[in-house]
């Protein structure tokens, strides 16, 4: 990836979190609000990206939590 396209994509995200940060705002004395529409839109960015089956295992990684998963995921930072 040339160094324009990352600045490119660097700003674009930058803009989505903009975005993102806006609309909390907007409803911030209704957090469920925001949280309920983040996870609509996590979902269909996974629906999209890894399809059904994935998207099953993330949403339920999601409610249980990695450490009580019966996937055996161990954590790690990335850099």
């Amino acid at each position: 990836m040339t160094i324009s396209k990352k600045i490119n994509k660097i700003s674009s995200q930058n803009m989505v979190l903009d975005d993102v940060f806006a609309f909390a705002e907007q409803y911030k004395a209704d957090p469920m609000v925001v949280s309920a529409c983040l996870m609509i839109v996590a979902k269909s960015i996974y629906l999209n990206v890894l399809g059904p089956s994935q998207t099953a295992d993330m949403l339920h990684l999601f409610a249980e939590g990695a450490e009580n998963s019966m996937y055996g995921i161990k954590k790690e930072t990335l850099h």
